[in-house]
């Protein structure tokens, strides 16, 4: 490429030289026309080579080489530009990384996310928002359209939301740069837990309540009447009596209370032993078997040995209340059976009789604290609604299985099963329908 403007250089010169020289020594007027053709001519082919030499070096630039590859009076421009081109890439790698990053935590949130513009469109959204907007986006959406309008209005917004049955907490901020509002952001959070537990704990409360002022306005009743002297020498043993009883369903209710709170708050963790379901079993008939006796109710105990590794006192207070409803809820004369095995390495224990039974419409709530099927049956036998319950947590805190079969008239079937050794918790029964045919 030198050799070539080398030569153009001379030749234009040369022409340029002649032209010269013809002009002042009088050159023919033809020749000198044709000298300044090609004069020009070979003017503006050198023009365009030399021109084609600069900008190759810039058109052949290549921004990962520090040079300036052909000229040195460029070096530094291209030096600059390489920087520059190296500066951009990282900033966009940190850019791209960062987008990742975002993604794949907005992706991984059971929280909903949403971003939205000044128009209410989707800038940005996860996979848990998507499921609960469907196809329509946030205008379609009374989950999130209120909720951002009144952000982009410039307003916080917390409120809460029902949605095939569960219940979301709604969170929306306006989104501002420099003072002007440029879109909105919602979070929605899945508090369906959160709202049944207040709900559970509010009826706890009410019911504890209840359940405590029954006998105590009893006992305020009744000894009231003998502190004015208006009960007479011959009725004072009745009273007492019903003072005593009244006494008696306090402390049980109590007592059963501070039970569940111990469950609840995990502080039988450290009592974990290995326990006979065999003994268990036939210790809880020793003790039920006197009163038992009174309504001829009959008690067995069968099947095969079985241990679990688990927490004695809540094992036994579980089949002790299991047997203690088979023996209130049972007709007179009839049977209590307590059964034990191991079946496929999970310990099983199961409580039948035959007794008045659940109707199918109270099998699911039974286990709810202070549910009962019969009130007046329940009051009669001095029961504190607390027993399943008791059942059910106790089984939670082993990762047990409790299965509840039962038909009116026909008797109840409750069977606990315990996960086998390294295995985190039993399979669900396979046969949903709970009641007995």
């Amino acid at each position: 490429m030198t050799k070539k403007i080398t030569w153009a250089v001379a030749v234009t010169a040369a022409l340029g030289l002649g032209l010269a020289l013809g002009a002042y020594f009088g050159m023919p007027e033809a020749l000198f026309i044709t000298l300044a053709c090609l004069y020009a001519v070979f003017s503006a082919a050198f023009a365009g080579l030399a021109a084609r030499n600069i900008v190759k070096p810039l058109r052949d630039f290549d921004p990962e080489r520090k040079t300036g590859q052909g000229y040195k009076e460029i070096e530094p421009i291209m030096d600059r530009l390489t920087r520059q081109s190296q500066l951009i890439d990282m900033q966009m790698a940190g850019l791209k990384r960062s987008q990742e990053e975002f993604r794949a935590i907005t992706d991984s949130m059971a929280e909903g996310f949403v971003l939205v513009d000044t128009d209410m469109k989707l800038v940005s959204y996860n996979p848990s928002a998507r499921k609960l907007m469907g196809d329509g986006g946030v205008e379609s959406s009374g989950l999130f359209r209120d909720a951002a309008q009144q952000a982009l209005e410039g307003r916080h917004t917390e409120r809460t939301a029902e949605l095939d049955g569960h219940v979301y907490q709604i969170l929306a901020s306006p989104v501002e740069d420099g003072g002007r509002i440029t879109g909105a952001v919602i979070v929605t959070l899945d508090i369906t837990e959160k709202a049944h537990r207040e709900a559970m704990r509010h009826d706890f409360s009410s019911n504890v309540s209840h359940e405590l002022r029954t006998p105590l306005t009893s006992i305020y009743g009744i000894s009231e009447l003998m502190m004015n002297g208006m009960v007479k020498p011959e009725d004072v043993t009745d009273f007492a009596r019903n003072i005593h009883d009244e006494s008696g369903r306090l402390i049980a209710l109590i007592n059963d209370i501070i039970k569940l709170t111990q469950l609840d708050d995990g502080v039988y963790e450290l009592e974990r032993a290995e326990v006979d379901l065999v003994a268990v079993a036939k210790s809880v008939v020793a003790r039920l078997k006197p009163v038992g006796a009174l309504r001829g109710i009959e008690f067995a105990v069968t099947g095969s040995p079985a241990t679990v590794h688990g927490i004695p006192s809540v094992i036994d207070e579980m089949v002790y209340n299991l047997a203690d409803n088979a023996m209130k809820y049972n007709v007179e004369n009839g049977r209590v059976l307590i059964s034990t095995a191991t079946l496929s390495g999970r310990p099983v224990i199961t409580v039948s009789d035959t007794g008045i039974g659940i109707p199918r419409e109270h099998v699911d709530r039974v286990f709810e604290r202070f549910y009962r099927v019969d009130k007046s049956h329940s009051k009669k036998i001095g029961g504190t609604g607390l027993g399943l319950s008791i059942v059910k947590h106790g089984a939670a805190v082993h990762g047990a299985s409790v299965d509840l079969k039962s038909r009116p008239g026909r008797g109840t079937v409750v069977t606990i099963t315990f996960p086998a050794p390294g295995e985190d918790a039993p399979p669900a029964p396979a046969d949903t329908d709970k009641t007995e045919e």
